[in-house]
């Protein structure tokens, strides 16, 4: 919308700066509709970049092979780590009322290091799927998608070191295995955040501002 009689010195009105963002608002939406009617043709972005679909799966696969060694000898040695952590917790239950320490800590105790052990792998596992799938479909939204998935790994990972694996009595070894498998899942990430993965990915939708009038 235009107003051909305005004087070019005067400034506009809000009213009539807000009518040219609608008139821009609705024709963008008929250029839309009229994109969905006709959708032009998909272009092909090339091959992905070697960050994404080399490096990052690189440090995906030996990140698991390290979660892989600690998740095995968690469950091999369940018995000895449900012990070790059902001692660990009883202390701190001893001053809450109404509850059996022993007995509240052996039952946590039992809970969470199958949680863990079992959760763990199985979302790891499903973040795989999403590596995957942004170089097979050329998203950025599972892009993002994976990135918070690898975020909430990231978080658990250490505490569950700590709960099962964290003892003078447990191999050290073992425990590093979970901060080898934390550090390279970093780096996994850090790969699918690459400039070149970045302009290889679609751009991101932008949301036009309205503007306002001077001295609005």
């Amino acid at each position: 919308m235009t107003f051909p009689d305005r004087d070019p010195d005067r400034i506009p009105t809000q009213a009539e700066l807000d009518a040219e963002d609608l008139a821009e608002i609705a024709r963008q939406s008929k250029d839309a509709d009229q994109r969905d009617r006709y959708p032009t043709r998909p272009v092909d972005p090339g091959p992905p970049p070697a960050a994404l679909a080399r490096d990052a799966r690189v440090a995906w696969l030996l990140s698991s092979a390290a979660g892989l060694v600690w998740v095995v000898y968690g469950l091999v040695n369940l018995s000895a780590t449900t012990s070790r952590l059902a001692d660990r917790l009883q202390p701190g239950l001893e001053d809450v009322p109404d509850v059996d320490p022993a007995e509240k800590a052996h039952s946590l105790a039992q809970f969470w290091p199958p949680a863990f052990l079992i959760g763990i792998p199985i979302v790891v596992a499903i973040s795989w799927l999403m590596l995957v799938g942004i170089a097979r479909g050329h998203s950025r939204n599972l892009r993002n998608v994976y990135l918070a998935t690898v975020v909430v790994i990231l978080l658990f990972v250490p505490v569950c070191a700590d709960l099962l694996f964290n003892y003078p009595d447990s191999p050290r070894w073992v425990w590093a295995m979970a901060w080898v498998q934390f550090a390279l899942l970093i780096v996994s990430v850090l790969m699918t955040l690459r400039r070149s993965v970045g302009r290889w990915l679609p751009s991101t939708m932008r949301v036009r501002s309205m503007r306002v009038a001077p001295g609005g």
